[in-house]
């Protein structure tokens, strides 16, 4: 039979010893006086401050996701799922026109063009 324990309070020690040096070693790679941003650009002050950037086109939107098979109830509800996915992909279609239109002629050529020209006969 094993003795009795004695439980008397006493400090918990740490598993391992505290680090004897910082852990991160701080150094200076810049003088004080430098400052960190400058007024002046980095191509030594030949931009032309006045020419004004060229603006980002807008990015691509992304097409609506498909539902899946079993996402429709096969109810009839008002508002199915698939009623909800044409809606979408007709206001994705819209912003693709929107976006080849804004962006110029769109990759589209005039003489592809489907329709009858004025006094044509079809």
């Amino acid at each position: 039979m094993l003795g009795a324990v004695v439980r008397v309070p006493g400090p918990i020690l740490p598993f391992l010893p505290g680090p004897t040096r910082p852990l991160l070693r701080r150094r200076h790679y810049l003088p004080p006086e430098t400052p960190m941003a400058s007024a002046t650009p980095c191509d030594g002050g030949t931009g032309k401050p006045d020419a004004a950037p060229a603006p980002t086109p807008a990015p691509t939107p992304l097409p609506p996701e498909k539902p899946l098979p079993g996402d429709c109830c096969g109810s009839g509800c008002v508002r199915c799922v698939w009623d909800i996915y044409f809606d979408e992909l007709d206001a994705y279609d819209k912003a693709l026109a929107a976006r080849a239109a804004s962006s110029g002629s769109g990759g589209k050529d005039d003489s592809a063009d489907t329709k009858p020209k004025e006094g044509a006969k079809s």
